[in-house]
């Protein structure tokens, strides 16, 4: 037997907006998307292959290419008409950060205030991306058939591969929370670690609040 499309799709997420928002951005000439701090969950077996440094190097590798999805992301979309907000281009971001030896990881610990003032820009937007792969392909095919026959009543056998994202755009002048967003994505069988980062990356980049603004 072969079972193929069967799997889940469970997201949850929380949006918060500041009700300070439209009048702080209106004042925004440029912002920085920081590059993500991301935490890749891998099954034992795939673990036992990585080096720790190899694990840390694919882990900025998938924050650097979320933080540049972004970056695409207000250019096409949220400036496509007319541009809402300038957005730093991520290579200079990554340049100033690296000049003051600062890790992805160790972003969210600098006051927005700070890091505004380190990259010139007037609001800042970071996050993190976390993402895990509970069991094995084998073992999701095998809870699959299991649902699929003893359990036809019960939708999806659970996911094989989640994600969860935190993103939040901070007032670079006065270092308050503008905007956060938090989301839960599940996928099933067949997912991977990529696809799932493309998928929590796609929905975030939506919600991203500049595209109502009015300048």
């Amino acid at each position: 037997m072969v079972v193929t499309g069967l799997g889940s799709c469970n997201p949850s997420r929380n949006i918060y907006t500041s009700p300070a928002f439209q009048a702080a951005a209106r004042h925004h000439q440029t912002i920085a998307i920081l590059p993500f701090d991301v935490q890749v969950g891998l099954r034992p077996v795939q673990m036992r292959r990585l080096t720790p440094e190899q694990l840390y190097g694919l882990e900025l590798r998938h924050g650097r290419a979320v933080q540049s999805a972004f970056q695409v992301h207000f250019l096409k979309k949220i400036n496509k008409n007319a541009e809402k907000v300038a957005v730093q281009d991520v290579n200079v971001t990554n340049s100033i950060l690296k000049e003051h030896d600062i890790q992805p990881e160790e972003i969210q610990s600098y006051p927005p205030t700070q890091l505004a003032q380190m990259l010139g820009v007037d609001a800042v937007l970071v996050g993190s991306l976390t993402t895990n792969k509970p069991v094995s392909t084998a073992v999701a095919v095998a809870m699959t058939v299991y649902t699929f026959l003893y359990m036809p009543y019960v939708s999806g056998a659970g996911p094989t591969n989640t994600g969860n994202t935190f993103l939040k755009i901070y007032d670079g002048a006065s270092g308050d929370l503008l905007w956060s967003y938090d989301n839960v994505l599940s996928r099933g069988l067949g997912s991977d670690t990529h696809h799932i980062v493309r998928a929590i990356t796609r929905k975030a980049a939506r919600q991203l609040p500049y595209a109502k603004n009015k300048r």
